[in-house]
């Protein structure tokens, strides 16, 4: 009798031991399963992020196959005018979008290389602010001279070290180029709704040269004081197909108007910087990538990730 009490209890506490064992075990799945959700994410995201930097790649290679001597959006010879949309890879997908900056103001050049004010430039930026209805065009203007020149001195509507020292957190000026177009929203006067509406037609990256094939109404109307009327002949001629060279906007135009437009040598049919644009999506996770490069040798000049 003894016996069997002894068996009983080895039996009992065997039960109690797995019963232990099994809630262990359970909750160790448990965990182990929540932590694994817990790192999806992460997962994923990281894994979207080497389809957006493979996209800048891609982007890259794109535009050293361009070698038909002009740039223009929608045309069947531009591949990279085309883009792709959420292109199945791997497991996720991506997108690349590639943007003409040439087709863009350069902000960069109202002030020049010895550090004084542009004043072609400065004119085309109010031209341009006027064109989109943003206040007071010639503030902004003396303002963003005041932030890309080397001096301290103030402009009569603009802002210097002492205007930015009393804000909250206090900066100061870089007086120098503008490294990213983000920076806008440090100067005087360029608000978020100011910002949201120049950024598509402004570069901080650019020789200063204006491509007519990609350039936008708005920025061609600004380009000169005199030849606004000669933009509508423009612009309606460029529905029928790209400029292949300068002589074609000449032929177009007129001698005359060509040469007022182009006074500064500085429009082209070609431009050699370009913003790349690649977001990679792997379940929930995305990661988006942005690059500027110089076409020319290919080199990376910018680059953010989102």
């Amino acid at each position: 009798m003894r016996v069997d009490n002894e068996r009983g209890m080895v039996l009992l506490l065997v039960l109690v031991m797995v019963a232990l064992l099994s809630a262990l075990l359970s909750d160790f799945a448990f965990s182990t399963l929540i932590d694994l959700r817990l790192t999806e994410p992460f997962r994923d995201t990281t894994r979207a992020e080497y389809l957006a930097r493979g996209g800048i790649t891609a982007g890259r290679m794109i535009l050293q196959t361009d070698r038909n001597g002009y740039d223009a959006k929608n045309d069947p010879h531009e591949l990279w005018s085309i883009g792709v949309q959420d292109y199945p890879l791997a497991e996720g997908a991506i997108s690349i979008k590639i943007d003409d900056l040439d087709a863009r103001l350069s902000l960069n050049s109202l002030v020049d290389q010895q550090g004084n004010p542009n004043p072609v430039f400065r004119d085309r930026f109010i031209r341009l602010a006027e064109e989109l209805a943003l206040d007071n065009p010639n503030a902004l203007a003396d303002a963003l001279i005041d932030w890309l020149d080397p001096d301290h001195d103030v402009n009569p509507e603009g802002a210097e070290d002492a205007t930015y020292s009393a804000y909250d957190p206090p900066y100061e000026a870089t007086d120098g180029p503008l490294r990213s177009i983000y920076e806008l929203a440090l100067i005087q006067g360029f608000d978020s709704e100011t910002v949201k509406r120049i950024r598509p037609f402004v570069s901080s990256f650019g020789g200063g040269k204006l491509n007519i094939n990609t350039a936008s109404p708005e920025l061609l109307r600004s380009w000169d004081a005199e030849t606004g009327a000669a933009i509508d002949e423009l612009l309606d001629r460029r529905k029928e197909g790209p400029f292949k060279s300068l002589n074609d906007l000449r032929d177009t135009l007129g001698v005359e108007t060509f040469t007022a437009l182009n006074r500064n040598l500085d429009l082209r049919v070609v431009s050699s910087y370009y913003l790349i644009d690649s977001q990679g999506q792997v379940n929930n996770g995305t990661r988006r990538m942005q690059a500027i490069v110089a076409k020319t040798n290919d080199q990376l000049l910018w680059q953010k990730v989102n």
